[in-house]
This record gives C-alpha cells, sequence and structure tokens, in this order.
C-alpha cells in the first residue's frame, strides 16, 4: 500500500503541475490576445488614415488635371501669339527694307476717310 499511495502522491503532483502549466498557458494566451487586440486596433486607425490619403489624394489628382487642361489652353495662346508676333516682325521688317511704301498708302486712305468724313 506504501507504494501505491506513493504513485497517487505522484499523480497528484502531475497533476497539480499540469494545472499549473495549463493555468500559466492559459494567462500568456491571453496577454497574446490582448496584444493582437491592440494591433488590430492600430491597424483600424492606420486604415482610416489611408482612407483619408486616398480621398486626399483623388482631390490632387482631379486638381492636377484641371490644371494641366489649363496649362494647355495658355501653351496653346502663347505659341498664337508668338506666331502673330513673328508674322508681325517679318511685316515689320519688309516694310523698313523698303520692299513696301506706305506712305502713299496711309495717304490715300486718309484722303478717303476726309471724303467719307464731309459728306
Amino acid at each position: 500500500m506504501v507504494e501505491s499511495s506513493i504513485t497517487v502522491e505522484i499523480l497528484k503532483g502531475i497533476r497539480d503541475e499540469l494545472r499549473g502549466f495549463r493555468a500559466e498557458t492559459n494567462a500568456r494566451f491571453d496577454h497574446v490576445e490582448a496584444r493582437f487586440g491592440d494591433v488590430d486596433v492600430r491597424l483600424e486607425h492606420v486604415e482610416a488614415r489611408l482612407g483619408n490619403v486616398d480621398a486626399r489624394l483623388d482631390v490632387t489628382i482631379a486638381r492636377l488635371d484641371v490644371t494641366n487642361q489649363r496649362l494647355e489652353t495658355v501653351e496653346t495662346t502663347m505659341l498664337g501669339l508668338a506666331r502673330q508676333q513673328r508674322s508681325l516682325v517679318r511685316y515689320t521688317r519688309t516694310i523698313s527694307k523698303g520692299e513696301a511704301n506706305l506712305e502713299p498708302r496711309v495717304s490715300r486712305l486718309e484722303a478717303r476717310v476726309d471724303a467719307l468724313e464731309s459728306k
């Protein structure tokens, strides 16, 4: 009987150790689970912030599209003005070189305007 009581005591000791181990393991798992909960909350905050960044980026892209359209209009206008200026410079150079004398033409136009005004 002494041996059986020793065996029972050993088995009780093993059982107590297993209960202690199980309680310690459960406590660790609870701690890990709590930390995962904190990580989930933080990730939700990050997702919300990324949603805001995404929305702001969409607005910025739309504004850039409008700005690009405006710049294309300005570029087209500036090219047209440059062509007109180039034509005007060529015409003025032609006149200043004496290839076209404007004085008689201006005199005739003044005479015609005077005649029309006198009527």
